[in-house]
């Protein structure tokens, strides 16, 4: 069997993640089929790539940063995400609370019995994955049941229908999802929205009214704070927060600045403070984060405070993000 990845995977289950290869079951297909619910910061996964193979996600819950082709995708609830055949790309920022379905699908041109299908509709639904006018686009609560579903059916006692249930539940959420990607438009308030997170995402330390952003969107505010949540995954103070983290990382990866500078420079009220809120979202603190360390400090390892109880919860000890 060709590799699904120049990455090794692994199958092991844990109370956190589940994969499953369904071709034992009559599907070699799908090599792998996931389900994550992370309790804890997880790490990035670096640049990988599947030859001959389509990878699908739909988000639950919370949200997570998918990298290719050079750009930037933001993945929240309700989207669903494409990485198509050979394209490298990476996956960061699997936060505390990510819930996230995900799966493999072999779609070699050559393979004449794709699916089990006729040649005819087996080319069809190949060519019609393979050219979605769309990468990201949002999914349906259909999406999501029929990824239950396929967990479902795999957990079935044996018997002779198994299968076939199987491949109709696959069939009918690949369906699903060529027609969630052709009827996906955005609306011009949605393309406001998303230049306005673009602009957060540039300039983290910035101070950014609620009120303001949602003139700026062309919506009223607590409008504007609903979509704002459907389309991050985060509240907006919360994401701001989450830019400047990120942001953060960045700068003590590729940059000699001291903790405190850094800190300082994205808004955080202190060094201190900046140390308690990293850690708490990236399971590491910021001296670990620029060693290239991936697990958590001894207390001995002490950096800038990070052991001090945080007594506030907001972007940047202030209110950086307000109505």
């Amino acid at each position: 069997m060709n590799a699904i990845s120049n990455l090794r995977f692994d199958y092991m289950n844990t109370s956190e993640r589940r994969v499953l290869d369904l071709a034992p079951l009559g599907l070699p297909a799908v090599p792998m089929l996931g389900y994550c619910n992370y309790r804890n910061p997880r790490p990035d996964v670096p640049e990988h790539w599947h030859p001959a193979c389509l990878e699908i996600h739909t988000c639950v819950r919370n949200a997570l940063t998918f990298g290719c082709s050079g750009r930037t995708y933001r993945v929240g609830p309700g989207d669903v995400f494409i990485n198509f055949p050979n394209e490298r790309h990476t996956v960061s920022e699997h936060p505390k609370g990510l819930i996230l379905y995900w799966l493999i699908l072999r779609i070699d041109p050559s393979d004449e019995a794709f699916l089990q299908l006729p040649a005819s509709e087996a080319r069809a639904l190949r060519l019609a994955l393979l050219h979605l006018p769309h990468r990201h686009f949002r999914g349906n609560d259909r999406i999501k049941r029929l990824f239950q579903m396929l967990h479902m059916v795999h957990d079935e006692p044996a018997n002779r229908l198994r299968p076939l249930r199987l491949r109709t539940a696959l069939l009918d959420l690949l369906l699903e999802i060529t027609a969630a990607a052709n009827a996906h438009s955005v609306p011009v308030s949605e393309t406001r929205l998303e230049a306005l997170l673009r602009d957060i995402q540039a300039h983290p330390e910035n101070e950014y009214a609620v009120d303001d952003l949602a003139r700026r969107a062309g919506m009223a505010p607590a409008h504007f704070i609903t979509r704002f949540r459907m389309l991050t995954g985060l509240p907006p103070r919360q994401y701001l927060l989450d830019c400047r983290i990120r942001a953060a990382r960045e700068l003590l990866q590729t940059t000699a600045l001291p903790v405190t500078e850094i800190a300082m420079r994205l808004g955080f009220c202190s060094s201190q403070h900046f140390a308690n809120l990293f850690k708490r979202h990236t399971g590491v603190t910021p001296r670990a984060c620029r060693q290239g360390r991936s697990g958590p400090l001894r207390t001995s390892d002490r950096d800038d405070g990070q052991s001090a109880p945080d007594r506030s919860a907001d972007a940047g000890g202030h209110s950086a993000l307000h109505k």
